[in-house]
């Protein structure tokens, strides 16, 4: 996905849900692509109220990456086409 698309993606969901699952078809074909995008989705979430609070990828395809993405869990998308973010506004559960 160009990040135009995510970006594009990201404004309209958030504004109508407190929390956001954000799917990703298909998942970036190299480990930059995947750190760019990864960075990305974390700064555009704390900048707009709504953190990343999980990211899922596919392990097959990246086995370098490690279980955490600074400081967000990161697990297994159990696709190798599929990249998910979880994001949550600070107000969700009111």
């Amino acid at each position: 996905m160009a990040a135009v698309g995510f970006e594009r993606a990201f404004d309209r969901s958030l504004a109508v849900s407190k929390t956001m699952t954000l799917t990703v078809t298909p998942a970036p074909e190299g480990e930059d692509e995947l750190l760019g995008i990864l960075d990305r989705a974390m700064m555009r979430g704390r900048r707009n109220g709504a953190p990343l609070k999980r990211i899922q990828l596919p392990f097959e395809r990246f086995p370098s990456m490690d279980s955490k993405f600074w400081h967000i869990p990161v697990e297994d998308s159990g696709d190798a086409h599929v990249l998910r973010f979880f994001f949550e506004t600070a107000t969700a559960g009111e």
